[in-house]
């Protein structure tokens, strides 16, 4: 059997030549293609490692951002609520102060409402004292004169 591919001519012998070649032209584009693929998975390698770097460090990246950002975020906030716990803590220590004012000064009304009143009892208890013991010494005189 001759193990040339084609004859002189250029013309295939039989149907089996022709389907060897049609075979081989097949498996030579594949291998062409899988050469190409291999080619481009090598070159595509290094980029894939990058990105599974990236990936690998995202979640540290995204745990120091967070933290940056809550940081950025929470102390405005913190400072507001500081300054409105003040602005609220000083309004309550202004009304506190004029309630104190204004007890104080009841506290001394009161005390001189009762000082008063107190000296208006003692001059009535000794008017009516006084009274009772002229009515009294009356009454005796009465008594011992009839």
């Amino acid at each position: 059997m001759d193990t040339s591919p084609n004859p002189p001519g250029g013309q295939a012998r039989t149907k089996l030549d022709l389907l060897y070649h049609e075979v081989l032209g097949e498996v030579a584009s594949l291998v062409d293609r899988l050469e190409a693929i291999g080619h481009s998975q090598d070159q595509a390698q290094p980029h894939i490692q990058a990105l599974t770097e990236a990936l690998h460090l995202l979640p540290q990246q995204l745990d120091r951002h967070l933290v940056a950002t809550l940081r950025e975020v929470a102390t405005p906030i913190h400072e507001q609520s500081q300054h409105a716990m003040q602005a609220m803590l000083d309004a309550t220590g202004v009304r506190l102060m004029h309630l104190a004012d204004e007890s104080a000064q009841c506290a001394r009304i009161t005390r001189q409402a009762a000082r008063r009143m107190t000296i208006i009892a003692m001059v009535i208890g000794g008017a009516a004292g006084i009274l009772g013991g002229m009515l009294a010494g009356l009454a005796l005189g009465q008594w011992l004169v009839s």
